[in-house]
Protein backbone atom coordinates (compact mmCIF):
# COMPACT_ATOMS: atom_id res chain seq x y z
CA UNK A 1 0.00 0.00 0.00
CA UNK A 2 0.92 3.95 -0.82
CA UNK A 3 2.42 5.68 1.64
CA UNK A 4 3.28 2.66 4.31
CA UNK A 5 6.06 1.26 5.69
CA UNK A 6 7.24 -2.20 5.31
CA UNK A 7 8.11 -3.62 8.73
CA UNK A 8 11.61 -5.70 8.17
CA UNK A 9 10.64 -9.66 8.55
CA UNK A 10 13.49 -9.83 11.27
CA UNK A 11 11.42 -7.39 13.50
CA UNK A 12 8.56 -9.46 13.53
CA UNK A 13 10.79 -12.82 14.25
CA UNK A 14 11.84 -10.68 17.84
CA UNK A 15 8.81 -9.58 18.55
CA UNK A 16 7.22 -13.03 17.97
CA UNK A 17 10.15 -14.27 20.31
CA UNK A 18 9.68 -12.13 22.72
CA UNK A 19 6.24 -12.95 23.12
CA UNK A 20 7.24 -16.00 23.64
CA UNK A 21 9.35 -15.61 25.79
CA UNK A 22 7.16 -13.68 28.01
CA UNK A 23 4.70 -16.32 27.78
CA UNK A 24 6.77 -18.69 29.16
CA UNK A 25 7.73 -16.55 32.16
CA UNK A 26 3.73 -15.96 33.14
CA UNK A 27 3.09 -19.74 32.80
CA UNK A 28 6.76 -20.17 35.43
CA UNK A 29 5.01 -17.36 37.47
CA UNK A 30 1.58 -19.14 37.54
CA UNK A 31 3.55 -22.38 38.11
CA UNK A 32 5.48 -20.99 40.83
CA UNK A 33 2.19 -19.40 42.43
CA UNK A 34 0.26 -22.70 42.30
CA UNK A 35 3.50 -24.48 44.06
CA UNK A 36 3.52 -21.71 46.81
CA UNK A 37 0.18 -22.51 47.21
CA UNK A 38 0.79 -26.35 47.72
CA UNK A 39 3.45 -25.47 49.82
CA UNK A 40 1.73 -23.33 52.40
CA UNK A 41 -1.29 -25.37 52.53
CA UNK A 42 1.31 -28.19 53.45
CA UNK A 43 3.15 -26.37 55.47
CA UNK A 44 -0.32 -26.14 57.56
CA UNK A 45 -1.77 -29.60 57.02
CA UNK A 46 2.02 -30.66 58.77
CA UNK A 47 1.45 -27.76 61.92
CA UNK A 48 -1.99 -28.90 62.37
CA UNK A 49 -0.66 -32.85 62.58
CA UNK A 50 1.95 -31.29 65.05
CA UNK A 51 -0.26 -29.05 66.96
CA UNK A 52 -3.25 -31.87 67.26
CA UNK A 53 -1.50 -34.53 67.33
CA UNK A 54 -0.95 -36.72 70.49
CA UNK A 55 2.68 -37.24 70.02
CA UNK A 56 5.33 -34.61 70.63
CA UNK A 57 7.09 -33.78 67.96
CA UNK A 58 10.34 -31.44 68.54
CA UNK A 59 13.98 -30.26 66.39
CA UNK A 60 16.90 -30.07 68.41
CA UNK A 61 19.71 -28.45 67.21
CA UNK A 62 23.00 -30.55 66.66
CA UNK A 63 25.36 -27.88 67.48
CA UNK A 64 23.45 -27.01 70.33
CA UNK A 65 21.60 -29.60 71.60
CA UNK A 66 18.94 -27.19 72.50
CA UNK A 67 15.12 -27.81 71.32
CA UNK A 68 14.40 -25.53 67.98
CA UNK A 69 10.72 -26.50 67.99
CA UNK A 70 8.27 -28.25 70.23
CA UNK A 71 4.37 -28.91 69.46
CA UNK A 72 1.57 -28.64 72.36
CA UNK A 73 2.00 -32.25 72.79
CA UNK A 74 4.55 -31.65 75.06
CA UNK A 75 2.13 -30.46 77.71
CA UNK A 76 -0.23 -33.45 77.74
CA UNK A 77 3.55 -35.62 77.69
CA UNK A 78 5.06 -33.94 79.70
CA UNK A 79 3.39 -31.16 82.05
CA UNK A 80 5.41 -28.29 80.08
CA UNK A 81 4.49 -25.74 77.88
CA UNK A 82 6.38 -25.87 74.15
CA UNK A 83 7.49 -21.93 75.50
CA UNK A 84 8.95 -23.65 79.19
CA UNK A 85 10.47 -26.60 76.61
CA UNK A 86 12.28 -24.01 73.46
CA UNK A 87 15.59 -23.16 74.69
CA UNK A 88 16.61 -25.94 76.66
CA UNK A 89 18.90 -29.04 75.92
CA UNK A 90 18.44 -32.40 76.01
CA UNK A 91 20.33 -33.02 79.56
CA UNK A 92 17.59 -30.90 81.14
CA UNK A 93 15.13 -33.74 79.75
CA UNK A 94 16.39 -37.06 81.12
CA UNK A 95 18.20 -38.83 84.19
CA UNK A 96 22.09 -39.35 83.23
CA UNK A 97 21.51 -43.01 82.34
CA UNK A 98 19.31 -41.64 79.63
CA UNK A 99 21.56 -39.37 78.47
CA UNK A 100 24.03 -41.53 78.20
CA UNK A 101 22.12 -43.53 76.11
CA UNK A 102 21.36 -40.96 73.59
CA UNK A 103 24.53 -39.56 73.49
CA UNK A 104 25.90 -43.47 72.68
CA UNK A 105 23.35 -43.62 69.77
CA UNK A 106 24.07 -40.00 68.38
CA UNK A 107 27.55 -40.93 68.11
CA UNK A 108 26.52 -44.62 66.66
CA UNK A 109 24.18 -42.89 64.06
CA UNK A 110 27.25 -39.89 62.76
CA UNK A 111 29.41 -42.41 62.60
CA UNK A 112 27.12 -44.05 59.95
CA UNK A 113 27.33 -40.96 57.98
CA UNK A 114 30.04 -41.89 56.95
CA UNK A 115 29.74 -45.07 55.54
CA UNK A 116 27.07 -44.31 52.87
CA UNK A 117 23.98 -45.17 55.13
CA UNK A 118 20.36 -44.10 54.12
CA UNK A 119 19.97 -40.68 55.02
CA UNK A 120 16.23 -41.14 55.38
CA UNK A 121 16.78 -43.69 58.28
CA UNK A 122 14.83 -43.21 61.83
CA UNK A 123 15.88 -45.01 64.64
CA UNK A 124 13.77 -46.37 67.48
CA UNK A 125 14.55 -45.48 71.15
CA UNK A 126 12.82 -46.41 74.77
CA UNK A 127 14.41 -44.03 77.36
CA UNK A 128 12.65 -42.61 81.09
CA UNK A 129 12.68 -38.71 80.75
CA UNK A 130 11.56 -36.20 83.58
CA UNK A 131 8.49 -34.75 83.35
CA UNK A 132 8.25 -30.86 84.44
CA UNK A 133 7.36 -32.21 88.38
CA UNK A 134 10.94 -33.91 87.40
CA UNK A 135 8.90 -37.48 87.84
CA UNK A 136 9.40 -40.23 85.68
CA UNK A 137 7.94 -41.21 82.39
CA UNK A 138 9.11 -44.13 79.95
CA UNK A 139 8.79 -41.98 76.21
CA UNK A 140 9.54 -43.84 72.84
CA UNK A 141 11.23 -41.73 70.49
CA UNK A 142 11.61 -41.90 66.71
CA UNK A 143 14.87 -40.12 65.31
CA UNK A 144 15.75 -39.06 62.25
CA UNK A 145 17.71 -36.20 61.31
CA UNK A 146 17.24 -32.86 59.61
CA UNK A 147 19.45 -32.23 56.34
CA UNK A 148 20.98 -28.96 54.82
CA UNK A 149 21.42 -28.23 50.80
CA UNK A 150 24.69 -30.90 50.78
CA UNK A 151 22.76 -33.58 53.26
CA UNK A 152 24.52 -33.03 56.27
CA UNK A 153 22.55 -33.46 59.41
CA UNK A 154 21.87 -30.08 61.51
CA UNK A 155 19.18 -30.96 63.27
CA UNK A 156 17.40 -33.66 64.90
CA UNK A 157 13.89 -34.41 64.46
CA UNK A 158 12.10 -36.49 66.99
CA UNK A 159 8.31 -38.35 67.53
CA UNK A 160 7.89 -38.64 71.38
CA UNK A 161 5.11 -40.99 72.94
CA UNK A 162 4.51 -42.06 76.51
CA UNK A 163 4.42 -45.54 76.45
CA UNK A 164 4.48 -45.35 80.82
CA UNK A 165 1.12 -47.43 80.51
CA UNK A 166 2.53 -50.18 78.03
CA UNK A 167 5.67 -50.84 80.03
CA UNK A 168 3.63 -50.86 83.46
CA UNK A 169 1.58 -53.53 81.62
CA UNK A 170 4.81 -55.33 79.88
CA UNK A 171 6.01 -55.83 83.25
CA UNK A 172 2.94 -57.08 84.75
CA UNK A 173 2.72 -59.50 82.26
CA UNK A 174 6.38 -60.66 82.60
CA UNK A 175 5.88 -60.90 85.97
CA UNK A 176 3.11 -62.76 85.78
CA UNK A 177 4.64 -65.62 83.25
CA UNK A 178 7.65 -66.10 85.90
CA UNK A 179 5.66 -65.96 89.78
CA UNK A 180 3.36 -68.71 91.20
CA UNK A 181 0.42 -67.00 91.63
CA UNK A 182 -0.42 -68.64 95.10
CA UNK A 183 2.99 -67.79 97.27
CA UNK A 184 4.21 -64.97 94.89
CA UNK A 185 7.56 -67.09 94.95
CA UNK A 186 9.28 -67.61 91.05
CA UNK A 187 7.73 -70.57 89.45
CA UNK A 188 8.96 -73.75 87.88
CA UNK A 189 9.93 -72.38 84.61
CA UNK A 190 11.99 -69.24 85.73
CA UNK A 191 13.69 -71.48 88.44
CA UNK A 192 15.00 -73.55 85.30
CA UNK A 193 16.23 -70.41 83.67
CA UNK A 194 17.69 -69.27 86.79
CA UNK A 195 19.38 -72.50 87.35
CA UNK A 196 20.96 -72.97 83.76
CA UNK A 197 22.47 -68.95 84.12
CA UNK A 198 23.52 -69.90 87.56
CA UNK A 199 25.76 -73.39 86.32
CA UNK A 200 27.37 -71.23 83.15
CA UNK A 201 28.67 -68.96 85.74
CA UNK A 202 29.98 -71.73 87.92
CA UNK A 203 31.77 -73.27 85.04
CA UNK A 204 32.64 -70.20 83.80
CA UNK A 205 34.52 -68.91 86.88
CA UNK A 206 34.24 -71.80 89.32
CA UNK A 207 31.79 -69.87 91.69
CA UNK A 208 30.18 -72.91 93.63
CA UNK A 209 26.19 -72.60 94.16
CA UNK A 210 24.14 -75.58 96.34
CA UNK A 211 20.12 -76.59 96.06
CA UNK A 212 18.30 -77.33 98.87
CA UNK A 213 15.41 -79.22 97.94
CA UNK A 214 11.92 -79.06 100.70
CA UNK A 215 8.63 -80.85 100.93
CA UNK A 216 6.52 -79.64 103.79
CA UNK A 217 6.04 -83.07 105.79
CA UNK A 218 1.97 -84.37 106.21
CA UNK A 219 1.01 -81.62 104.17
CA UNK A 220 -1.81 -83.69 102.60
CA UNK A 221 -3.54 -84.16 106.18
CA UNK A 222 -3.62 -80.21 107.01
CA UNK A 223 -6.01 -80.13 103.69
CA UNK A 224 -7.54 -83.00 104.25
CA UNK A 225 -8.53 -81.66 108.15
CA UNK A 226 -8.12 -78.05 107.87
CA UNK A 227 -9.32 -77.28 104.04
CA UNK A 228 -7.22 -76.36 100.96
CA UNK A 229 -7.83 -72.89 101.81
CA UNK A 230 -6.37 -73.26 105.00
CA UNK A 231 -3.22 -75.11 103.58
CA UNK A 232 -2.64 -72.20 101.09
CA UNK A 233 -2.54 -69.73 103.48
CA UNK A 234 0.01 -72.49 105.54
CA UNK A 235 2.36 -72.53 102.49
CA UNK A 236 1.85 -68.48 101.93
CA UNK A 237 3.09 -68.40 105.25
CA UNK A 238 5.94 -70.70 105.17
CA UNK A 239 7.23 -69.01 101.95
CA UNK A 240 7.08 -65.45 104.26
CA UNK A 241 9.35 -67.95 106.55
CA UNK A 242 12.26 -68.72 104.20
CA UNK A 243 12.07 -65.35 102.19
CA UNK A 244 13.25 -63.66 105.56
CA UNK A 245 16.18 -65.86 105.95
CA UNK A 246 17.30 -65.88 102.71
CA UNK A 247 19.50 -63.54 100.44
CA UNK A 248 18.55 -60.71 97.91
CA UNK A 249 20.47 -63.15 95.44
CA UNK A 250 19.06 -66.16 96.61
CA UNK A 251 16.45 -67.81 94.52
CA UNK A 252 13.44 -69.51 95.92
CA UNK A 253 10.32 -70.98 93.99
CA UNK A 254 7.79 -73.53 94.08
CA UNK A 255 8.62 -76.67 92.49
CA UNK A 256 4.94 -78.21 92.44
CA UNK A 257 2.56 -78.55 95.46
CA UNK A 258 4.06 -77.94 98.72
CA UNK A 259 8.17 -78.55 97.59
CA UNK A 260 10.19 -75.65 96.80
CA UNK A 261 13.46 -75.19 95.83
CA UNK A 262 16.09 -73.33 96.77
CA UNK A 263 19.77 -72.21 94.45
CA UNK A 264 21.51 -70.67 97.36
CA UNK A 265 24.36 -68.50 95.19
CA UNK A 266 27.75 -68.46 95.77
CA UNK A 267 27.44 -70.71 98.41
CA UNK A 268 29.41 -74.40 99.03
CA UNK A 269 27.79 -77.45 100.71
CA UNK A 270 28.38 -76.72 104.62
CA UNK A 271 26.87 -73.53 104.00
CA UNK A 272 24.01 -74.67 102.47
CA UNK A 273 23.36 -77.34 104.62
CA UNK A 274 23.25 -74.44 107.60
CA UNK A 275 21.20 -72.71 106.09
CA UNK A 276 18.32 -75.65 105.63
CA UNK A 277 19.20 -76.49 109.08
CA UNK A 278 18.06 -72.73 110.46
CA UNK A 279 15.03 -72.97 108.15
CA UNK A 280 13.91 -76.46 109.47
CA UNK A 281 14.36 -75.23 113.04
CA UNK A 282 12.03 -71.65 112.19
CA UNK A 283 9.55 -73.92 110.71
CA UNK A 284 9.39 -75.97 113.58
CA UNK A 285 8.81 -72.99 116.07
CA UNK A 286 6.31 -71.31 113.80
CA UNK A 287 3.16 -71.75 114.59
CA UNK A 288 0.78 -71.45 111.94
CA UNK A 289 -2.86 -70.23 112.29
CA UNK A 290 -5.31 -73.03 112.70
CA UNK A 291 -2.61 -75.56 111.89
CA UNK A 292 0.10 -75.38 114.38
CA UNK A 293 3.52 -76.22 114.02
CA UNK A 294 4.95 -78.17 110.75
CA UNK A 295 7.92 -79.55 109.65
CA UNK A 296 9.71 -80.64 106.05
CA UNK A 297 11.69 -82.41 104.44
CA UNK A 298 15.45 -80.84 103.05
CA UNK A 299 17.51 -81.78 100.64
CA UNK A 300 21.12 -80.57 99.78
CA UNK A 301 23.74 -80.57 97.51
CA UNK A 302 26.29 -78.57 95.56
CA UNK A 303 26.37 -78.00 91.59
CA UNK A 304 29.67 -80.35 90.28
CA UNK A 305 31.57 -78.63 87.49
CA UNK A 306 29.70 -79.22 84.16
CA UNK A 307 27.32 -81.51 84.91
CA UNK A 308 24.05 -80.90 83.62
CA UNK A 309 20.77 -79.43 85.40
CA UNK A 310 19.18 -83.22 85.32
CA UNK A 311 22.03 -84.56 87.04
CA UNK A 312 22.01 -82.23 89.99
CA UNK A 313 18.24 -81.87 90.29
CA UNK A 314 17.45 -85.71 90.33
CA UNK A 315 20.27 -85.76 93.71
CA UNK A 316 18.93 -83.06 95.60
CA UNK A 317 15.37 -85.12 94.66
CA UNK A 318 16.58 -88.33 96.04
CA UNK A 319 18.30 -86.80 98.86
CA UNK A 320 15.17 -84.59 99.75
CA UNK A 321 13.09 -88.23 99.13
CA UNK A 322 15.85 -89.97 101.73
CA UNK A 323 15.31 -87.79 104.86
CA UNK A 324 11.28 -88.55 104.14
CA UNK A 325 12.22 -91.88 104.51
CA UNK A 326 14.19 -91.51 107.97
CA UNK A 327 11.72 -89.76 109.34
CA UNK A 328 11.15 -86.80 108.08
CA UNK A 329 11.72 -83.08 109.83
CA UNK A 330 15.56 -83.84 108.65
CA UNK A 331 18.12 -82.43 106.72
CA UNK A 332 20.31 -85.02 104.43
CA UNK A 333 22.98 -83.30 102.63
CA UNK A 334 25.24 -85.06 99.85
CA UNK A 335 27.28 -87.29 101.19
CA UNK A 336 29.62 -88.12 98.21
CA UNK A 337 30.37 -84.33 97.77
CA UNK A 338 34.47 -83.68 98.93
CA UNK A 339 33.28 -81.30 101.62
CA UNK A 340 30.61 -83.88 103.30
CA UNK A 341 33.34 -84.65 105.96
CA UNK A 342 33.10 -80.83 107.06
CA UNK A 343 29.24 -80.62 107.32
CA UNK A 344 27.78 -81.65 111.04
Amino acid sequence: MKGRKKVPTGHNDEMETLRRRLADLERKNADLRAMEKELCASEQKYRLIADYSGDCLWTVDMATLRFTYVSPAVRKIYGSTPEETMGQDIANVMPPHSLETVTKILEEELALETNGADPGRTRVIEIEEYRKDRSIVWIENVLSFLRDDQKRPVAILGVSRDVTERRRLTEELRVLAITDPLTGVFNRRHFMEELHREMGRSNRYGVPFSLIMLDVDHFKAVNDRFGHEAGDRVLAGMVELIRKRLRVSDILARWGGEEFTIIAVNTNLQRATMLADDLLKQLQNRLFPEVGALTASFGVTQYRDSESADAVLTRVDNLMYQAKEEGRARVVCDPEHPENSAVS
